[in-house]
């Protein structure tokens, strides 16, 4: 029983407890009321605890290691460039 058909037996539950004035001999409406109205108020709270999600959803989350980060590093020798100059440009050979 999903919320919708609760909420109409709890209409129809409070409609026949409360405001319905007939009297049919051997059926008391208002008890059958009132039990309609339990009747949606249990299919209510059993649709809520079993269609709710779970308050606390667990992620986990893999993250494999960077291999760029992880490997050993290797000893490299700074670079150095060295440039040479064109002997025309050089200032004061004039």
């Amino acid at each position: 029983m999903g919320f919708g058909a609760s909420l109409a037996f709890i209409a129809v539950g409070a409609v026949l407890a409360f405001a319905v004035t007939w009297d049919v001999p051997g059926i008391d409406l208002h008890v059958i009321g009132w039990i309609l109205i339990a009747v949606g108020a249990v299919g209510a709270l059993l649709t809520g605890l079993y269609t709710r999600r779970p308050r606390s959803e667990e992620v986990v989350e893999v993250v494999e290691p960077d291999t760029v980060y992880t490997a050993e590093p290797t000893v490299v020798e700074p670079h150095v460039h060295v440039r040479e100059e064109d002997p025309h440009l050089r200032r004061g050979n004039g």
